[in-house]
């Protein structure tokens, strides 16, 4: 039996850090998008965020092993269809 993955969406704390920036005047640009995804399963935990503007713009999706040891550094992806398919795989 395949094991159950939850997810879970907050805020980006630094895209609010951006807002944040913007609100006061200070012409910062952008890098990540509002939101971070966190996928878990019994087998670990992975964040999923999205870079905007010129950052990665080949493959903006990124995905970090956060718990369970699961890959090494990073992975990115052009498409968050590819990063939840890899996530699938790993979870």
């Amino acid at each position: 039996m395949k094991p159950t993955i939850t997810i879970e969406k907050k805020v980006h704390l630094g895209y609010k850090e951006y807002e944040t920036a913007i609100r006061c005047g200070l012409p910062i640009p952008q890098v990540f998008d509002e939101y971070h995804y966190f996928y878990s399963s019994d087998k670990g935990k992975i964040s999923l965020v999205h870079f905007v503007g010129d950052f990665y713009p080949e493959a903006p999706w990124e995905i970090y092993s956060l718990k369970g040891n699961l890959f090494e550094y990073v992975e990115r992806y052009e498409t968050k269809e590819l990063a939840e398919q890899r996530i699938d795989e790993l979870l």
